[in-house]
């Protein structure tokens, strides 16, 4: 007889089913995406905290200009290697996302109704 409603039903659930599905993976994602950069940056901010703390600490300590000079130039050396080291963790997490997303975008590409409406 006519089963047009009962296939749009099927088709329709289907669907939003299907996006359902696809919003909560996208969301998990994105969760656990700011939860690996937040916990890199709670680190960043820690040792960052530590080095000030040292760096303070032999301030205190400094005889002369060439102390202050060797402490200045080693400090900065260690915090270029700090701010590549949180920019190398940062652009792992990013790369991570990226491809998640990409096998996400393909698995919801595949999952979508091929169903015609005849």
């Amino acid at each position: 007889m006519f089963t047009l409603p009962s296939e749009l039903m099927y088709v329709t659930r289907t669907f939003f089913d299907t996006q359902l599905a696809g919003c909560n993976a996208l969301l998990r994602t994105a969760f656990e995406s700011g939860a690996s950069m937040l916990d890199v940056n709670v680190h960043a901010a820690r040792a960052e905290l530590a080095a000030a703390n040292a760096v303070s600490s032999e301030l205190l300590f400094t005889r002369g200009p060439h102390d202050l000079a060797a402490l200045t130039a080693r400090e900065s050396q260690q915090a270029v290697e700090r701010a590549q080291r949180y920019g190398r963790h940062l652009a792992g997490i990013a790369h991570d996302v990226h491809g998640r997303l990409g096998e996400l975008s393909k698995d919801f590409a595949g999952s979508l109704p091929r169903t015609s409406l005849e």
